[in-house]
């Protein structure tokens, strides 16, 4: 008994590493960087969708590293990994500081890709498996939401120190923070080889784990969920600093409801993970999916007066879509080659992200609002909620070998 607890405490020890990691990496790049945009507009005299291109630059980047990362642990300890990535994230915002061109940007945005797989899914599930044998759901749950932990912080401070000092000073700042990181994180994450697990204790027995069919149609069925949710969440949320200052909101306002999306994903990250394990994963992964349309819906209506209801429902929706889709994958294709698969589906989530964010901004450069980009993206999320309904379906076995449904 003292031995089982032991190797819980130590696994979560691993679980509040990769928090950190993911608050300081993610929290900037996706969340803190976008508070700039307005600045480097001006700066640049660059169009929208040129400065967007620069995040399909970056989840294309990420996507395929993620998938690089995927085959690399085989023979690279993921603690070596992540310790790169930190070190590479302070080169890159050192970089970015002394940016003259979108070019080099966009070039400085691949590198950062990098960063941001370095401490992506592949390696989370990755590790949280080798610490856990149960609360899977909820380990991952948790660590994932270092992303809305620093995207709930990152904003507004980006904003005050837009006040006081040039966006590159403020860059050549933020490039220090994942130095001090370095040692903490090196000191919490066990030097654990490839291959080894933290927990050794069984395994859960086997008729209390879900079984699925793995056929042409259940892949395709969610590769339509993951693409439509993926396209139609990032096009909201990487364009959203821009859009809630097209309808009226001033600069610190918007940046309060960038980071009220990420302080209630934060929330929702860990209350989805404590209701997957009570409730099941599929049950509580398409109710997020229609809370995440609720709050599309109402955003898509460009009304200041209730934004920030629409906020708030998209923040708690995409938090338990994300991390279920996440769960889910690693449920599907359990395995010796879970980081190789995982690592194909980031490629692809990063493909559907990258889209959805440069064709809505694409589209609110021609059309003069995000209104029309944002109905597209409510629809894709009707479709997103029909092919998981589908996938549950088929892709379940019953216990007595039966497809569930």
């Amino acid at each position: 008994m003292a031995d089982t607890m032991k190797r819980e405490r130590s696994g979560w020890v691993v679980v509040s590493a990769l928090l950190l990691v993911m608050t300081v990496c993610h929290g900037v790049i996706t969340s803190g960087l976008p508070a700039l945009d307005t600045t480097l507009l001006e700066s640049l005299d660059i169009s929208r969708a040129d400065l967007k291109l620069r995040e399909s630059i970056f989840l294309m980047a990420s996507g395929l590293s993620g998938l690089g990362i995927g085959f690399l642990t085989a023979r690279v300890a993921p603690r070596t990994i992540v310790l790169s990535g930190l070190a590479l994230l302070a080169i890159a915002l050192a970089l970015y500081g002394h940016a003259q061109t979108i070019g080099q940007i966009y070039l400085l945005y691949a590198l950062l890709g990098m960063c941001y797989a370095s401490a992506h899914v592949v390696i989370v599930v990755l590790m949280v498996r080798q610490c856990f044998n149960e609360k899977r759901a909820l380990a991952i749950s948790v660590a994932l939401s270092g992303t809305s932990i620093g995207s709930a912080i990152f904003p507004s401070l980006i904003v005050l120190a837009l006040e006081q000092y040039d966006w590159r000073q403020v860059l050549t700042g933020l490039a220090v923070l994942p130095l001090l990181l370095l040692p903490i994180v090196a000191f919490l994450l066990p030097r654990l080889r490839v291959g080894e697990t933290l927990n050794p204790a069984p395994p859960v027995p086997v008729q209390l784990v879900t079984q699925y069919r793995r056929s042409p149609v259940v892949v395709a069925l969610l590769l339509v969920a993951i693409f439509a949710t993926f396209f139609s969440s990032t096009a909201f949320l990487l364009n959203l600093f821009l859009y809630l200052q097209d309808i009226g909101l001033s600069a610190r306002l918007t940046a309060t409801g960038v980071s009220t999306v990420f302080v209630v994903g934060l929330v929702g990250k860990v209350l989805v993970g404590i209701a997957a394990e009570r409730w099941g994963v599929h049950a509580v992964w398409t109710s997020q999916q229609c809370v995440l349309l609720a709050g599309a819906a109402i955003l898509s209506l460009a009304m200041p007066s209730i934004v920030f209801a629409g906020l708030i429902l998209l923040g708690l929706g995409w938090a338990g879509c994300y991390v279920l889709t996440q769960v889910v994958i690693s449920e599907v294709f359990a395995g010796p080659n879970l980081g190789r698969i995982a690592g194909g589906f980031i490629v692809f989530e990063a493909i559907a992200s990258g889209s959805g964010v440069w064709i809505a901004a694409s589209a609110a450069d021609r059309f003069g609002s995000y209104q029309m980009a944002f109905i597209l993206c409510c629809g894709l999320l009707i479709v997103s909620i029909l092919a998981t309904l589908a996938f549950r379906r088929i892709a379940i076995i019953r216990d007595d070998g039966v497809v569930a449904g």
